[in-house]
């Protein structure tokens, strides 16, 4: 592949098919979805490209295009038959595809998965690597099933096909399954209400919560609708798109936190 260039011209069916190859073995739990930069006009496909749409969305597979150019009709028609998305090219339009979109809930089976949570190897044991059948020297992982070693994870066992992971990926993995509720903005007539009494700080950096100017509607804090802790604008964004958890509804897990606000 290093060898091919970006030469001739662009098969839209040609990568829905190499895509159908490779996430088709998918099981149902997971996210079958390709996203697409396309900056054609036209696409040379050697089939129907209508029967590889098809053959896409009964695979449940989800197919998202950035167009770089003007707007086609089979790539929009694509993106409509398989659930995906069709925009134009922005700056920040790669960064929104990055969260695992939400699960079709008739497509979403639970199943139990068995796991496995290994060992980090001895630096300086020599063993032999499962998945490379080769001899390394220290690092790695030991399977808790058949003691086999492996270089990296997530991965699957090469011996027994338990599924090898760490606590950490499970701890990334778990905000994009449960997003934390979006936080409501208080109203400014609140804070001259005197039936009213509000914190004076942010319950999550403690400090002073800001004044709003005369006449303004906003009140420059928000509130957790779950535990109605008020915060500031930038603790708002640092919860949901770095933390992914509310301190205050955590604290109500944890009764011996002393609520500052009070």
């Amino acid at each position: 592949m290093d060898k091919l260039g970006c030469a001739g011209d662009a098969s839209l069916q040609n990568a829905l098919d190499l895509v159908y190859e490779n996430l088709n073995d998918i099981p149902s739990y997971g996210h079958r979805e390709a996203l697409i930069l396309y900056s054609a006009l036209t696409t040379c496909d050697p089939v129907d490209i209508m029967e590889t749409i098809q053959k896409c969305k009964k695979s449940k597979l989800r197919c998202s295009i950035i167009g770089l150019s003007a707007e086609m009709y089979i790539c929009k028609h694509l993106c409509q038959e398989t659930g995906g998305t069709y925009s134009g090219i922005r700056r920040d339009l790669l960064l929104e595809h990055a969260p695992p979109p939400p699960a079709i809930a008739e497509f979403a089976v639970s199943n139990l998965i068995k796991m496995g949570f290994p060992q980090r190897g001895a630096e300086g044991v020599i063993s032999i690597c499962s998945c490379h059948k080769e001899v390394k020297v220290g690092g790695g992982y030991t399977c808790p099933r058949c003691k086999a070693h492996v270089c990296e994870l997530p991965t699957e066992c090469q011996i027994c096909g338990l599924t090898l992971v760490s606590s950490p990926h499970l701890a990334r993995s778990y905000h994009h399954l449960f997003p934390i509720t979006p936080f409501n903005e208080v109203l400014s007539v609140l804070l001259s209400n005197p039936r009213h009494t509000l914190p004076r700080v942010c319950f999550g950096c403690q400090q002073t919560l800001p004044i709003p100017l005369p006449g303004s509607k906003t009140s420059l804090r928000v509130t957790c609708p779950k535990c109605n802790q008020h915060f500031c604008f930038d603790c708002d964004i640092y919860i949901h798109e770095s933390l992914h958890n509310c301190p205050g509804c955590e604290s109500r897990h944890h009764p011996k936190i002393l609520n500052l606000n009070e």
